[in-house]
């Protein structure tokens, strides 16, 4: 392994102490809630499971107007931890479109800062230090932690994935990293663990053409070559007229409507403009950058997809 040459140094942050005005008595977390309606569906689910693969916890405006509240006043102090945590429990237990849409922000801004910086929160579950040992390959270690090779190196700003030194001190994230898709607003919210982090908005098929239900990611592609399906013509790789752009995620259906299905992927697009519309054969298209960073958080054989009405 040769030496890295100007390689970032890893910050490290102590969340501040517990404000005296947050009450002893505010909603806890992680307390057992009541079995939730079917028909209410999750953006995201508990850290042992998926997310975005189970019913959300029970809709209680309550809750989660508390759980906002203190969220919003532990970002204003800085306490990174707290507002994520409880800015994203609000989040799951419903609230109102206006603090929704808030509150997405905002969790937006502290995965921003705390999961795709260089920066590690004291006893933040999400994220750690890795101290490369003998042996070490950059693919072994984001293996390890249920993360892509690219993902890892771009965190760390690795530019030759090759060559890592020993002893050198990586910040790694404990994925995997989830979406579910909305296709009544044509949205991709992306998820770690049961965290939300970022929102990318998508074109979808035509006529309601992608399957709802859950997909498994099963390949990575980049440069992909693509063939028609409904017409045979052929798209070499390199080809800047290929219709879906620079990668392919394929994804594979395992309930829902989506059992079953096969050849349905996520890729890129060369025609940007038809993002937010029902246009495809069914696929899920992204704008070019959007794709690339997308590319980079889902793993192949780890992270589902989810798509709902």
């Amino acid at each position: 392994m040769a030496p890295d040459r100007g390689e970032p140094a890893l910050e490290r942050l102590v969340p501040p102490e517990k404000d005296a005005s947050v009450a002893d008595d505010d909603p806890p977390l992680g307390a057992p809630a009541p079995a939730a309606d079917p028909k209410i569906q999750a953006l995201i689910s508990p850290s042992s499971q998926p997310a975005a693969t189970r019913p959300a916890l029970p809709a209680d405006p309550g809750r989660a107007g508390a759980d906002f509240k203190i969220g919003f006043e532990a970002r204003q102090r800085d306490d990174l931890l707290t507002a994520r945590t409880r800015l994203n429990h609000a989040f799951r237990a419903g609230l109102p479109a206006d603090q929704a849409k808030q509150a997405r922000e905002l969790l937006a801004d502290l995965a921003e800062r705390t999961i795709f910086s260089r920066a590690i929160i004291t006893d933040d579950p999400l994220v750690d230090q890795y101290v490369v040992r003998s042996g070490d390959a950059l693919v072994k270690i984001a293996k390890r932690f249920r993360i892509s090779e690219d993902f890892l190196a771009k965190t760390n700003r690795i530019t030759n994935k090759n060559f890592i030194r020993e002893g050198r001190r990586l910040k790694v994230v404990n994925g995997p990293f989830h979406a579910a898709i909305n296709k009544s607003d044509h949205l991709m919210h992306v998820y770690l663990q049961d965290v939300y982090v970022r929102t990318y908005r998508v074109a979808l098929g035509a006529n309601g053409s992608t399957p709802t239900g859950r997909w498994k990611v099963a390949n990575h592609q980049e440069n992909p070559g693509w063939t028609n399906p409904q017409t045979g013509k052929r798209w070499h790789a390199n080809d800047p007229k290929n219709p879906i752009g620079e990668y392919w995620i394929g994804i594979e259906g395992i309930e829902g409507d989506a059992i079953g299905q096969f050849g349905y992927g996520i890729h890129g697009t060369i025609e940007p403009e038809t993002i937010g519309q029902d246009v495809s054969m069914g696929c899920v298209r992204l704008a070019p950058d959007d794709i690339a960073a997308v590319y980079r958080l889902l793993l192949p054989g780890e992270s589902l997809v989810t798509v709902s009405d």
